[in-house]
């Protein structure tokens, strides 16, 4: 089975790694542009390959490390994009020339996609559409086709758009990678700790991650007060979850459950996770601008259609748009801008599930 890691950052370096050393054929695609900033893949393409350190070791062959999209995607099986939100719609119409029927899309992680790119999606003619609640792993690229995984998740949810066709992927992904079948694309975006790890622990920490560059971001990064915010939003997230029927563990839940931690509360089980010691998150205001647009304004928006209180989401959104000098309230998706705005809960659940209104 050949897959296609679509962003060759290091998410993609270490999910083309992961898959390599299991066994698997592997295509790795960056854009052009990004290679002119960034030139990582010349240096991947010269070794023919990536040597993967951390939980996770050896060199890693990479078949076609490449910069044309038609390339990268015509012989894959399976398609995995990695890039942010802000450029799915991008790569998504490069891609489409190329895409064959048969083929499994996913997106790791999805924010939203299914119900953001609804229009792209239904020109995908059978292709099987799907995405993931996070990536599967914590990798970091440390240098010229150099990848260290510092972690590796289990039980990472992937549902399909419909997801009547869930099944179909986890028979095709059998084996490849930890994930998990879900209910539906509301549960992996609703199942996603990113946004409400990230943006509070990030704004209550500006000063330090201004002034350092190896701050350890989630070990360092949770002080009780801090840990006592992440427990407020991450609660208004849980009960919008419930309001869809949908019955979700708590982000530091996830947490235990992804990387065997441990604690009595928010800060101990930080505190405990060995795959985060020594950490740094890699372009953290990237990962702002990604998951306050993409991650929280969506919640917020969804909390305000099905009648659900989320007076600290908006505030962490608000403080972002103060810091970045950005109306994300302006800017992210919004219920509206995803067509669901005068939906009822079970019309949404109906939409995700058979993929029609």
């Amino acid at each position: 089975m050949k897959f296609a890691i679509l962003g060759a950052g290091s998410a993609g370096q270490g999910l083309a790694s992961y898959l390599s050393l299991k066994g698997y054929d592997i295509n790795l695609f960056n854009l052009a542009s990004e290679e002119v900033k960034v030139p990582r893949l010349q240096a991947i393409r010269a070794r023919g390959g990536i040597e993967a350190s951390g939980v996770i070791r050896g060199f890693a062959r990479i078949s076609k490390v490449t910069t044309d999209i038609g390339e990268a995607i015509r012989d894959a099986d399976i398609v995995i994009f990695t890039v942010r939100a802000f450029a799915h719609r991008k790569l998504f119409e490069l891609c489409l020339p190329y895409f064959k029927k048969g083929q499994i899309v996913v997106v790791s992680t999805g924010y939203w996609i299914s119900l953001r790119l609804r229009d792209v999606l239904e020109k995908l003619d059978g292709i099987i559409f799907a995405e993931t609640t996070l990536l599967p792993l914590i990798s970091e690229a440390i240098g010229p086709a150099q990848v260290k995984i510092t972690g590796v998740k289990t039980g990472v949810r992937i549902a399909a758009f419909p997801a009547t066709r869930t099944g179909e992927v986890m028979k095709s992904l059998k084996g490849s990678l930890p994930l998990v079948a879900g209910e539906n694309v509301i549960e992996t975006n609703l199942d996603s700790f990113n946004p409400t790890f990230h943006t509070p622990i990030a704004l209550f920490n500006l000063g330090t991650l201004e002034r350092e560059n190896n701050f350890e971001f989630y070990h360092l990064g949770v002080t009780p007060k801090i840990a006592d915010i992440i427990d407020l939003i991450d609660q208004e997230r849980l009960n919008l979850a419930a309001k869809f029927g949908l019955k979700l563990t708590s982000g530091v839940d996830i947490l235990k459950q992804y990387y065997d931690t441990s604690g009595a509360t928010t800060r101990e089980i930080f505190s405990n996770c060995r795959a985060f010691k020594g950490y740094v998150l890699p372009n953290v205001f990237d990962y702002i601008r990604e998951d306050v647009p993409y991650g929280l304004v969506p919640i917020a928006s969804f909390c305000d259609l099905v009648h659900v209180p989320n007076q600290a989401t908006k505030a962490i959104i608000s403080a972002w748009s103060l810091v970045d000098k950005v109306d994300y309230w302006e800017q992210g998706i919004t219920t509206k801008q995803l067509g669901i705005a005068n939906m009822e809960a079970s019309q949404v659940i109906k939409l995700v599930t058979t993929g029609k209104k």
